[in-house]
């Protein structure tokens, strides 16, 4: 009769540790939004540093929640699809935005310079916005 008790306690620390590892993952939302376009950081600002621009009509977002990355040639920047991560229940200062549009920075290894940055979807080369 008692047989069952190891059972149920095993069952019990698999659910829990599945809830722990995966459960945050399931409750995120994953979006993919292309960029549109780019700017540098201006006068004073980081030569490494590439704000990515991308349309988002959302009321606000929070910080860190975009990620994107670019590969970098002699010749051009390649700019990849921008990832929004929304947890479910997440709560933050929300961070508004200018003409529907957001931005992410992405870190170069060398300044952009002369290079063209360009969107890895279809190679379109993205406008760079003045600061």
């Amino acid at each position: 009769m008692r047989k069952w008790i190891p059972w149920a306690v095993v069952t019990g620390v698999v659910a829990a540790a599945l809830v722990v590892v995966a459960g945050p993952r399931l409750l995120t939302t994953e979006t993919r939004i292309e960029p549109q376009v780019v700017r540098l950081l201006g006068s004073g600002g980081d030569p490494l540093v590439l704000m990515v621009g991308f349309r988002w009509i959302e009321e606000g977002f929070c910080d860190g929640q975009f990620t994107v990355e670019a590969v970098e040639t002699t010749t051009t920047v390649t700019i990849g699809t921008v990832v929004s991560r929304e947890r479910d229940g997440m709560m933050c200062a929300g961070l508004g935005t200018v003409d529907e549009m957001a931005w992410v920075d992405v870190n170069l290894r060398a300044p952009l310079g002369t290079r063209s940055a360009v969107r890895s979807s279809d190679g379109v080369t993205l406008a760079l916005r003045p600061s």
